[in-house]
């Protein structure tokens, strides 16, 4: 004889309903909690890039107004930045160009942006890099020209003279002037004629950043036997400028 089928009753079916519920709703929670928490962190990242890259932008523009002082002969410039939280300082940085065996060593300075993603945005002779964990990028490069075609080479150095240690989060100005300008090379009353340029970055700041800028963005540089040195060859005329500026801040 065949036994009946048995029918669950109302009490087992409401238990049932209630743990498929339960497992739904759960399912649902941690699903938005690991999409909020992915998204919030998705936010964070692109509004420290979108920082980093204004910071980036700011430390151009100061670039760009420093070049008057070369270029327009301008004696004072200023530079509006508005600082977010960042940093700013000036590091020790020397540049050695020697021309034809004459050797000079130029205190150059190292201008750096401190973001909070550990990012430094580096202004020093003209150029500006970003140096970050993931590696680093040339954004600018200074006026150190090597062009063989015209058998000539020509070097602009900037030095930053002065003090700046300390962060903000509102609108700052940087004010630059030019204390002096002086001809390294040729020597005074001597033609600029040169075969051989060379720059030794070691006692730079930021040694592996001037290694990408010869390598990746400086063509007709080439390395040198001697460590940390390019060499600018195939010229006929070499002439070395340098230009120093008082720097500081207004608050």
């Amino acid at each position: 004889m065949t036994s009946p089928l048995s029918i669950p009753d109302s009490h087992d079916r409401g238990v049932s309903d209630l743990l498929a519920f339960t497992l739904t709703f759960s399912i649902i929670i941690t699903g938005i909690a690991l999409v909020t928490l992915g998204g919030l962190g998705a936010f964070d990242a692109i509004q420290q890039g979108a920082t980093t890259d204004v910071a980036e932008t700011s430390m151009i523009g100061f670039a760009e107004t420093t070049d008057d002082h070369i270029q327009g002969d301008a004696p004072r410039r200023t530079t509006s930045m508005k600082l977010q939280g960042h940093g700013l300082s000036i590091r020790s940085s020397t540049l050695n160009v020697t021309v034809d065996g004459r050797s000079t060593n130029i205190s150059t300075g190292a201008f750096i942006r401190e973001t909070d993603s550990e990012t430094d945005i580096v202004y020093t002779s003209g150029a500006v890099y970003r140096v970050q964990q993931e590696g680093l990028v040339v954004s600018r490069k200074p006026s150190f020209r090597c062009t063989p075609d015209s058998s000539s080479s020509y070097l602009s150095v900037l030095s930053l003279d002065g003090q700046t240690d300390f962060s903000s989060s509102s609108r700052v100005t940087i004010e630059t002037a030019v204390q002096n300008k002086t001809l390294v090379s040729p020597q005074a009353g001597k033609p600029p004629s040169a075969t051989t340029v060379l720059i030794n970055v070691s006692e730079t700041a930021y040694p592996d950043a001037w290694h990408r800028l010869f390598e990746q963005e400086l063509p007709n540089w080439s390395g040198h036997s001697e460590p940390h040195t390019y060499q600018c060859t195939g010229i006929s005329r070499a002439v070395v400028h340098n230009t120093t500026v008082d720097i500081r801040t207004v608050t």
